[in-house]
């Protein structure tokens, strides 16, 4: 009697299924997580930098709140586009923001900082950036962060509730 299926099949198949799941699961992930959100705040330095916090929502919602050193003070709220928004989470996962160190400082005092915090696959990560002197030779922080970081800032510069820091 002549077997149907070529002995081990169950083996090629089973293989095959793993290694299957193993893409998928290695695969980038695509689309607007719904735990998606993104906290900004710029701290003061001293002198006049803006201080002002933002967050953004899944939902695209936009939350301002400006605090000293702005065009417009007070809270202020928008609404991101689709394509925005998932432009921002793209960014976020370009920039491996997970795996960046938590804290980027420079030796020096009265300068400017930035707090990030993002949530976002069940997972949070807040990075401070201190000194925020992105492209200087006193800066640590990776060009990565410091392209997330004002791409986070064009929101606010794009509403007119900030000028350029």
């Amino acid at each position: 009697m002549t077997p149907t299926h070529p002995p081990f099949g169950w083996l090629a198949r089973g293989l095959a299924l793993v290694a299957f799941l193993s893409a998928c699961q290695n695969a980038p992930a695509t689309g607007v997580p719904p735990d998606f959100r993104i906290d900004f705040e710029r701290g003061p330095c001293f002198g006049t930098c803006p201080v002002y916090a933002l967050t953004v929502g899944a939902d695209g919602s936009v939350v301002y709140d400006g605090r000293q050193f702005v065009e417009t003070q007070g809270e202020r709220t928008a609404s991101l586009t689709e394509s925005q928004l998932q432009e921002l989470v793209d960014a976020v996962r370009s920039t491996d923001f997970f795996g960046l160190a938590d804290r980027y400082t420079v030796p020096a005092t009265d300068l400017p900082s930035i707090t990030l915090s993002v949530t976002m696959d069940g997972r949070t990560k807040t990075v401070d950036h201190y000194g925020a002197g992105c492209g200087t030779d006193f800066d640590t922080a990776p060009p990565e962060l410091c392209d997330l970081e004002e791409r986070v800032e064009s929101i606010p510069i794009s509403y007119g509730w900030l000028s350029s820091p």
